[in-house]
């Protein structure tokens, strides 16, 4: 039987020495393996498939077989480690809360105690004729989160 404890300590050893972070590490009953990896400068598909073969390597084929994949994470998953925040920062997110509630907008801040998101809107301002910017500041504890994902903008 594969084991994931094994696969996390090679692929975090792994990543100690060259950089990044490992996200997750999954092995169904099928033996139908997926580690999800990063950095906080991006994860090139070359260092994907390094650490794809060193898992290979340390495996053994003939006595069970398995599937392997080895990616980051697409934009449609939710943030789960404080490096990916911080990797994130001056981005959109979207954050839900445990208490049912949600927050949107730009990441600011990420520290020890939680995260810092402002949302910036025009709004009447009481007296004044002309709507006006304003920045609303919500700092979340850690505990309060239950999802946070990053939200995809197309400039130009």
């Amino acid at each position: 039987m594969i084991n994931e404890n094994d696969i996390r300590n090679w692929v975090e050893e792994h990543l100690e020495n060259q950089g990044g972070f490992l996200v997750d590490v999954s092995v169904s009953d099928g033996a139908d393996i997926r580690v999800l990896v990063d950095a906080p400068d991006g994860m090139p598909i070359s260092r994907c498939v390094e650490i794809s073969r060193l898992i290979e390597g340390r495996l053994d084929r003939d006595v069970q077989d398995f599937a392997l994949q080895v990616s980051t994470p697409g934009l449609d998953q939710p943030l789960k480690l404080r490096p990916q925040y911080d990797k994130n920062v001056g981005r959109g997110v979207k954050v839900q809360l445990h208490d049912g509630h949600s927050v949107e907008g730009t990441l600011t801040t990420v520290g020890d105690d939680g995260i810092v998101v402002e949302h910036k809107e025009k709004r009447r301002i009481e007296g004044r004729k002309a709507k006006e910017w304003v920045t609303d500041r919500h700092e979340l504890a850690w505990d309060s989160i239950a999802t946070t994902k990053v939200k995809i903008s197309f400039k130009q």
